[in-house]
């Protein structure tokens, strides 16, 4: 539930950690500065307010055009229910997004608005995880509820409309309970390679897989594949959630593909990035994958392993297959 996961995200940033903010420079005002003060009292439900507040969570970074400010807080007495806080600065510090206790909302509004907040911060050149984690991880959950329950509901209420996107610009309702939702964290295309080889780019996207039940569907023209693992029982597309996947949009073939492998989730985790990293067909790489895979002629994407080996996923002929280089780490 959205408010019980508010309250306790102190907890969860301690135990899953937080990814690198890359070149973006995030900091925690620090209690007793004019920018700490500032952002809280921008959050008292009156000016001249005396209520103190319990904060689990606070973030500033910098936009491509204003400042913002990510917060969990509490009043320490319960005066009304605490919740997450978006904030921007121009002039001053006012709430632009919110989710805080005491009503319900539908998983699917819910989701939506997540995903609003968190494509808000990527037109400002930001990335969504370097303010929090959980935003992505909560419009996951919601989408995910929503896509299995039509008339799923969650607890806390939502805030202000993020007029700035324009109505345009917010994600569609689920319509047919769709299996694949894009992945907020990747702009689709994520990438763009000529994998097939016929001189135009071919666009690989980062998805969501939702787990099988009744009433889901996905087109029927995408093709589905696990090429990391030959084995016939595992090439269907998983009964269970599946957090990563890859969707490519062929030019030459004019084919969609759904790949699907604990690999993708495995490589981003080892990069600490995107699970795949485009590499060119005239490369010193695409020289060297070649001695053990002759059939890789084309560019291809490269993902990371366990054992310390880069594998590669390429473009043969009608399909897609993975050279996994006979080398030792």
């Amino acid at each position: 539930m959205i408010m019980k996961r508010a309250l306790l995200l102190l907890a969860l940033f301690a135990m899953t950690g937080q990814p690198p903010a890359a070149a973006q420079q995030v900091h925690t005002p620090k209690p007793g500065t004019a920018e700490r003060t500032r952002i809280l009292d921008a959050l008292r439900p009156e000016p001249k307010s005396e209520i103190r507040f319990i904060v689990h969570y606070l973030k500033v970074i910098e936009g491509k055009t204003a400042r913002y400010a990510y917060a969990v807080v509490e009043p320490s007495r319960q005066e009304y229910d605490g919740g997450e806080f978006l904030l921007k600065f121009a002039g001053s510090w006012r709430v632009i997004w919110s989710v805080t206790g005491g009503g319900t909302d539908d998983c699917r509004l819910a989701a939506d608005y997540y995903q609003s907040a968190m494509r808000l911060l990527q037109a400002e050149g930001i990335d969504p995880d370097a303010v929090s984690p959980e935003m992505h991880v909560e419009y996951l959950s919601l989408a995910s509820a929503a896509a299995d329950d039509p008339d799923c509901t969650a607890i806390g209420d939502l805030g202000p409309e993020l007029v700035e996107l324009g109505e345009d610009d917010l994600p569609p309702a689920a319509q047919g309970r769709p299996r694949l939702i894009a992945d907020p964290k990747y702009s689709a295309p994520m990438i763009e390679a000529d994998l097939d080889g016929d001189s135009t780019p071919d666009k690989v996207s980062i998805v969501h897989i939702l787990p099988g039940g009744a009433g889901r569907i996905m087109d029927a023209n995408i093709a589905v594949a696990n090429p990391w693992d030959t084995a016939p029982s595992v090439q269907a597309v998983p009964d269970a959630d599946t957090q990563m996947a890859l969707l490519i949009e062929t030019s030459g073939a004019g084919g969609r593909y759904l790949l699907h492998s604990p690999y993708i989730e495995l490589s981003a985790s080892l990069r600490a990035d995107t699970p795949v990293e485009v590499k060119r067909a005239g490369s010193a790489l695409a020289r060297a994958f070649r001695k053990d895979c002759p059939a890789l002629r084309h560019d291809f994407l490269v993902m990371a392993t366990e054992a310390g080996i880069d594998i590669a996923l390429f473009w043969n002929v009608d399909h897609f297959e993975v050279c996994w280089p006979d080398e030792i780490p």
